[in-house]
């Protein structure tokens, strides 16, 4: 009876999926799947430390080539753009874009991006305070866990909060 009862456990826990990883970075946390991981980096554009960048992502075994990517971008809205204009200015750099649309708190389209670490379509949220704009770019032709991740978002700082709505 013991035997069948451990045989039993083992096989339950077998059958479960692995859960995701709660990941916190400086601006955002994310549930990160087995195999993603992320890097983050400041002043990468202009110089300006208000510049933030989280590049999330799942690459080969080798780890040669990404099969999945997130990039996301918090920077000064300097140019006191709306999230809908942005967006609708961020189709003219990809090929093929969709018409942006309200989804939520975001605008979004798709398109095929010029420089792509990962081939293939990309999905891009945007949103906007008159501080800031948060872009989010996910490439997942694999179905790999993205949209779980960018939905598993979460604010650390008050600016990353208030402009991400969670």
């Amino acid at each position: 009876m013991a035997r069948r009862l451990c045989l039993l456990l083992l096989l339950l826990c077998c059958a479960i999926p692995a859960q995701a990883a709660q990941r916190s970075f400086t601006q955002f946390s994310a549930d990160l799947p087995d195999g993603w991981d992320g890097q983050e980096r400041t002043a990468f554009s202009t110089g300006s430390q208000d510049e933030y960048m989280l590049v999330l992502g799942k690459q080969d075994q080798e780890r040669e080539r990404f099969l999945a990517q997130i990039s996301i971008y918090l920077l000064p809205n300097t140019p006191k753009s709306t999230a809908e204009g942005f967006a609708r200015s961020m189709t003219e750099l990809q090929g093929d874009a969709t018409e942006p649309r309200r989804e939520g708190h975001f605008w979004t389209f798709s398109g095929v991006p010029r420089n792509q670490t990962v081939k293939g379509q990309a999905v891009t949220r945007v949103a906007a305070t008159p501080e800031w704009l948060l872009i989010i770019i996910a490439q997942d032709p694999e179905q790999m866990g993205a949209d779980k991740i960018v939905d598993s978002l979460r604010g650390v700082t008050p600016e990353a909060r208030a402009i991400l709505g969670r």
